[in-house]
């Protein structure tokens, strides 16, 4: 059985939530039939990879790439994150035994406890019995 693990402090979820960022990077994407009354593309301004992602403004294809490398980057990051957390490697088949082992535990504690509570309760009795006598003796 392995104990319960955390996540490292760095890897969030946002790590892993890269639909939004697409998303909005898609939607950014001019429209290559999308012309200005003389007939020419509308202009592309150089910008860094952080402006173009982070940006609300139109891309055009050849900014794809650099618009994209940062959130390349964060996955890459989670990528080798995830890799490095313990038991990683383990198979379906391997964490279906441990599920298996784990209901059997849980069945057995369920089993004492109900022990227990008959115990108690005769001891309950028991000294109920006792102290009704020591009072008849008395």
């Amino acid at each position: 059985m392995h104990p319960p693990m955390k996540l490292p402090d760095d890897l969030t979820p946002h790590h892993m939530d890269t639909i939004p960022i697409l998303s909005s990077l898609l939607s950014r994407l001019s429209n290559p039939s999308s012309t200005n009354q003389s007939g020419l593309a509308a202009p592309s301004y150089t910008s860094s990879p952080s402006q173009l992602c982070n940006s609300t403004g139109q891309l055009s294809a050849k900014d794809i790439p650099p618009a994209t490398d940062e959130l390349k980057q964060q996955l890459q990051k989670a990528h080798l994150q995830i890799k490095q957390l313990p038991d990683i490697d383990r198979t379906i088949s391997e964490q279906e035994e441990e599920i298996v082992e784990l209901e059997e535990k849980i069945s057995q504690q369920r089993e004492v406890i109900k022990k227990l509570r008959v115990l108690g309760k005769a001891t309950s009795e028991t000294k109920e019995m006792l102290e009704q006598i020591e009072d008849v003796v008395h």
